[in-house]
């Protein structure tokens, strides 16, 4: 028979137990539970972190709707009063609607009396600027902007000099034997060859560019003295540093060959009924040798450009 302090002793003892396996289970659990509740803390404050900034950028996001609001309505309203400028103008003076520039050039509007053109581009294009006797040509004139008195003193300087190097041209014209190609067959033969003139040219071309750029500024005249490359060259024998051998020939029916070198360039003519019109005036009277004596007596007039 088992006494009342031993059963008393194992009932306490299973009590101990009981609560300590209890105890064993609910400490892991409420430590869990902390950790549940730390991390929905954690959340918690990262989704007002974002209701944050999504509230700031709801409210960008409207205040950006209405600049761009005020924005069209202002861009409506200088539009139409662009519109209706633009339509007054046009009325007082229908030029100035084609003032405006395009947004890309050249540009061809079948509508406009004008072409917009980069400054780059006209080098390039053929156009004659000076006339014969070394004007520059009036609708050159136009172009580049040049007043009256501009084109009074471009209608000076450079005739006198292109007068000043025909002469000097004349002067240093010698008379050879040595005959140019195509210059053969029966009929009297003459030859005129000028010599380089180098010191000469230098000047005049230093005074030629000088005139230019004293009217018109350096921009321009550089423009001029690029469009008028060829017309120098030919003018000028490039300003003298270049020969000139002029041959021709009277064939018994009256008709003549001319040829001409100018440095390495050449041209040549044959059965033309006179020499004026291939020969630069200066230097026509030099020929008279080879000419009919009717031609002499009554000189025809050159046909000039």
């Amino acid at each position: 028979m088992i006494a009342p302090t031993s059963m008393r002793v194992r009932k306490t003892t299973l009590i101990l137990l009981v609560l300590l396996a209890a105890l064993a289970l609910w400490i892991p659990q409420r430590h869990r539970l902390a950790q549940v509740r730390l991390a929905l803390a954690e959340a918690e404050a990262r989704r007002a972190r974002l209701d944050g900034r999504i509230a700031a950028a709801t409210a960008a996001l409207e205040s950006t709707r209405r600049q761009l609001h005020e924005q069209y309505v202002n861009h409506a309203a200088t539009v139409a009063a662009t519109a209706k400028v633009e339509q007054e103008l046009a009325r007082v003076d229908p030029g100035s609607q084609w003032v405006a520039p395009p947004s890309a050039s050249p540009d061809w509007n079948a509508g406009s009396p004008y072409v917009w053109l980069r400054k780059e581009i006209l080098p390039y294009l053929a156009v004659k600027v000076f006339t014969d006797d070394g004007e520059l040509r009036p609708e050159v004139a136009s172009v580049l902007t040049a007043n009256a008195q501009q084109q009074r003193a471009l209608n000076t300087a450079p005739p006198r000099l292109l007068a000043e190097y025909r002469a000097l041209e004349v002067a240093h014209a010698e008379r050879t034997d040595e005959h140019l190609p195509g210059i053969a067959g029966d009929g009297p033969k003459m030859t005129i060859r000028i010599n380089p003139m180098p010191e000469e040219g230098a000047r005049l071309k230093q005074e030629f560019e000088a005139a230019l750029r004293n009217e018109l500024g350096e921009q321009r005249a550089d423009l001029l003295m690029k469009l008028s490359e060829g017309w120098l060259d030919s003018q000028f024998s490039r300003f003298g540093q270049v020969p000139k051998t002029i041959s021709v020939i009277r064939h018994p029916d009256g008709t003549f060959n001319v040829s001409i070198q100018s440095g390495h360039s050449s041209t040549s003519v044959g059965g033309v009924p006179g020499i004026e019109n291939h020969i630069p005036p200066h230097l026509l009277p030099l020929f008279s040798d080879v000419l009919n004596p009717a031609d002499v007596a009554n000189p025809t007039e050159p046909t000039r450009n």
